[in-house]
């Protein structure tokens, strides 16, 4: 991994270096990643194989003709082919030979990655695709015969835990078209990216102060983690929670988090004020374009914060998708909310994007002991926020700040603390900085509500609250909280973080 990566440092318009990446993370257990590299593998060699002439494309041959070349001119083992490179002519037909062959390679791969990330209806998808692209290939029809047994066996059993009432049909349906994959800290991430430092606990602890009278944020101990020496699990040094500082009655206002640093909301209301959601938007404008806002306040904190990177990109291919959302859970809102973080991390010109002040607020739900599937699929977690990246004229071929187990990274700390939000509507999505700091409880004392129609949230006490005791949101809502628990299990899906 380390030397393939050094390489890919010098050598990033090489399709098979990316593939062989790709194909090493795999086999060690992180096909998301693996599915990243290939990918990226496969664009690189459909731009090489071009007809027309392409920056990406002129980069992938340049690249592949001195490899080949060198390849057949020193290496014993294809020395006795040299005189089919003794020409430009003849180098560039044997590179796009070569780029053919490692084509089919790259659609092997990606197919080995979906299986093994569960991801069965995309399996059965890129399987036919597979066929319709290579005709000719004996292989590929065997991989839609077992795709389609996959499915079908799969159908099988999850029509089962419906009829015994484990399971919704939505739910079955969901699970049929993603797969599911680990969150897990890569063993390659520093130990910064994993933990918050007392600097960003002093700065959580600064907007508690800011916006509530009662109640503070504390070092939680509600989440377990191996003990020293290999002793039984005690508690995590990372887990942030709320507790009363003084006693609330029920029916108290907690917090009303309007802007924190780690707040961020979207929804696709095309009549919706790009800071906060609200609606209508008025006559308040930044002189960089026409973009209009609810008010100069959301206006100057659009401009300071998230909107100069993504001015003058065409995202209208993420707001499209999102505009056809009906529920808060749909992917496509989950794109706007990663495009909007990926903003804010290049307008802060932060070292890493993990360290932006929203990212470095939010923990993934790990659980080392019982740890959770994430829902996952390639088009939502693979192809768009790749093309996000594109879109911001990011190159995700030499820019390690954006390789896929960052992009990953991130989607998982935001499924694990963001929250739903319907302003009139329009379904959205949202991370609030502060709201996110609650614990998850069964039996919660504090419930949310948007008392505007903005992404602005007020927490407010649905009992009362003894000094010192935690403060716990549901984080599945009552109806979630009246499951039982197998079922509670499956609805919750990521959300780890619990007080029960």
């Amino acid at each position: 991994m380390i030397r393939l990566t050094k390489l890919l440092a010098t050598l990033p318009y090489d399709p098979e270096l990316w593939l062989t990446r790709g194909n090493c993370l795999r086999l060690l257990g992180y096909p998301e990643l693996g599915l990243g590299d290939a990918y990226k593998a496969r664009l690189l060699v459909e731009a090489g194989l071009l007809e027309t002439s392409s920056v990406l494309g002129n980069e992938v041959r340049k690249a592949f003709r001195k490899k080949t070349h060198v390849l057949h001119t020193t290496d014993p083992a294809w020395m006795r082919w040299a005189d089919s490179v003794a020409t430009p002519e003849l180098l560039a037909e044997k590179v796009t030979e070569m780029l053919k062959r490692l084509e089919l390679q790259i659609w092997t791969e990606l197919m080995e990655g979906l299986m093994a990330a569960n991801c069965c209806s995309d399996y059965m998808r890129l399987s036919r695709e597979a066929v319709e692209k290579f005709p000719d290939d004996e292989f590929f029809p065997s991989e839609v015969s077992n795709s389609d047994a996959w499915y079908a066996q799969r159908e099988e059993i999850l029509s089962a835990r419906v009829e015994s009432g484990n399971m919704t049909e939505a739910q079955k349906e969901t699970t049929l078209l993603n797969g599911g994959v680990y969150p897990v800290p890569y063993p390659f991430m520093k130990e910064g990216f994993l933990i918050r430092d007392e600097t960003v606990f002093e700065s959580i602890e600064e907007d508690f102060k800011r916006v509530s009278t009662n109640c503070m944020v504390v070092r939680s101990t509600i989440r377990n983690t191996t003990g020293e020496n290999g002793d039984e699990a005690t508690t995590e040094d990372d887990c942030i929670g709320a507790v009363a500082t003084r006693d609330i009655v029920s029916g108290e206002t907690i917090l009303i988090d309007q802007m924190s640093a780690g707040s961020v909301g979207v929804d696709a209301d095309p009549g919706g004020c790009p800071t906060c959601c609200a609606c209508p938007v008025k006559n308040f404008w930044n002189s960089c374009c026409s973009v209009l806002y609810c008010s100069q306040v959301c206006a100057d904190v659009a401009l300071a914060t998230f909107h100069n990177p993504i001015c003058g990109k065409d995202f209208e291919y993420l707001y499209a998708a999102a505009r056809k959302a009906t529920v808060t859970t749909d992917f496509s809102l989950d794109a706007l909310l990663l495009m909007r973080v990926i903003a804010l991390s290049l307008t802060e010109d932060v070292e890493h994007p993990l360290k932006s002040q929203v990212m470095v607020r939010l923990t993934p739900a790990y659980n080392f002991k019982e740890p959770n599937l994430i829902i996952f699929n390639f088009a939502d977690h693979i192809q768009t926020p790749i093309s996000i990246l594109q879109t911001f004229s990011i190159n995700i071929f030499t820019n390690p700040l954006y390789d896929t187990w960052v992009l990953h990274t991130i989607k998982c700390r935001l499924q694990n603390n963001k929250h739903g939000q319907t302003l009139g509507d329009w379904p959205g999505t949202s991370i609030s900085g502060l709201y996110s700091m609650l614990n998850h409880s069964c039996s919660p004392n504090v419930d949310w509500r948007h008392d505007s129609a903005s992404s602005e949230v007020t927490m407010f006490a649905t009992r009362d609250c003894k000094k010192g005791e935690e403060l716990c949101i549901s984080y599945i809502g009552n109806a979630g909280n009246n499951m039982g628990i197998s079922v509670q299990a499956d609805f919750n899906g990521s959300s780890a973080k619990s007080a029960d």
